[in-house]
């Protein structure tokens, strides 16, 4: 049997329900002598970690508070994940959703990888050539 998911210190109770996991490589431009945008090439790899789950039980809104205080501490540690396995991440993002109640915390995630010395890969968001 695999490793729980975890991230840090924190291990979860079940494996969260939905998990993705993105590789993105964005395109790089330059503005050449004439002011026309040039491909350059591909950007580093980043690659985004997200989900969907639950916590449950009387321990939910302690497993949801546990990583909110991860969170809050804005550094990389090793994210383990049953079947993909390890890497070095940033949580950035951490969401309570609609349906959540006592003891049922329906919660969304997103990891950032991060390179060997806790960066992370800019990924614009928005297409800045426009």
């Amino acid at each position: 049997r695999m490793d729980r998911m975890r991230f840090m210190v924190f291990t979860w109770d079940h494996d969260p329900e939905e998990f993705r996991v993105e590789a993105i490589c964005e395109p790089e431009y330059t503005i050449n002598d004439v002011g026309r945008y040039e491909y350059v090439g591909l950007g580093p790899l980043c690659r985004v970690i997200s989900g969907r789950g639950v916590f449950s039980g009387p321990d939910a809104n302690q497993n949801f508070n546990a990583l909110s205080v991860l969170m809050a501490t804005r550094t990389p540690g090793e994210l383990v994940m049953p079947i993909w396995g390890r890497t070095q991440a940033c949580l950035t993002e951490l969401k309570m959703e609609q349906g959540s109640r006592p003891q049922h915390i329906v919660y969304s995630f997103t990891f950032r990888e991060t390179d060997n010395v806790g960066s992370i890969p800019r990924l614009p968001e928005i297409d800045e050539r426009t």
